[in-house]
């Protein structure tokens, strides 16, 4: 989700699920997998050699988990840029992405799959230095800033708030709003409180939101400029291309 700091939102940007829609295709050739010998025989307890049909499946499998990795790539690289090159500052969450795969084990398997498919740590990782290439700002809300905690109207603040309530209800002043919305919206005036800590009023520029996974097409990034991956672009000032948006967007 990108938003304002008014509650405009802007933008809706899905996570990259490559590995999800490769897990059909995965299944199917651990199934063949298993049907061939491979370096362990179960039956005797022993080592053995791997016959060349059990390699070749192992083959396949390896292309198909570096398809999925190559496709996750390009697809932040495209979003990344975008959110760079349009939105002079842009804030995002510090979240322990490692941490939240910890524990659970099986009772959070898929979650725990969807985690390390979306790649959040690796979304912040691309900012860093995209925002020094085109010119714009990166920042970076504290990991235990409540950003889904506190109420975007009132400024009240609920105390528990699970992960299965998609929709922040108020106790408060009773608003009704989506969460990740809610959240943006936070994260978007933490990033102008500290911009015009840094800036005077009258330089203050456009203020932050952030990027959440939401069930929506995928955005086109639109020219992204050669080989992001080992090519270092100038950065460039507001107001010089038509690259970066003027005073008073946020994203």
């Amino acid at each position: 989700m990108v938003a304002a700091p008014d509650g405009t939102e802007l933008a809706r940007i899905p996570a990259p699920k490559p590995l999800t829609r490769a897990q059909a295709r995965l299944r199917a050739l651990q199934r063949t997998t298993a049907r061939r010998h491979g370096p362990y025989d179960p039956a005797t307890r022993s080592r053995q050699q791997p016959s060349k049909r059990w390699r070749a499946t192992q083959a396949r499998i390896g292309k198909t988990h570096a398809r999925a990795a190559n496709v996750r790539r390009d697809e932040l690289h495209k979003v990344t840029t975008r959110l760079a090159q349009q939105h002079r500052v842009i804030t995002v969450e510090t979240l322990n992405a490692s941490g939240m795969r910890s524990a659970g084990g099986a009772y959070k398997r898929g979650l725990n799959r969807a985690l390390a498919d979306a790649a959040l740590a690796q979304v912040r990782t691309m900012l860093a230095y995209k925002t020094r290439w085109y010119g714009s700002t990166l920042v970076e809300a504290d990991r235990f800033f409540p950003s889904s905690k506190i109420c975007s109207a009132c400024g009240g603040r609920k105390p528990n708030l699970t992960l299965a309530e998609r929709t922040y209800r108020c106790a408060h002043c009773g608003v009704v709003i989506d969460r990740d919305h809610n959240a943006a919206i936070n994260l978007a005036r933490l990033g102008e409180t500290q911009m015009l800590g840094e800036q005077s009023p009258a330089d203050s520029g456009s203020v932050a939101g952030r990027g959440a996974i939401c069930e929506t097409e995928l955005a086109r990034a639109g020219a992204a400029g050669g080989c992001e991956a080992s090519t270092p672009h100038n950065p460039v000032g507001v107001g010089e291309t038509g690259t970066v948006v003027s005073q008073g967007t946020a994203a």
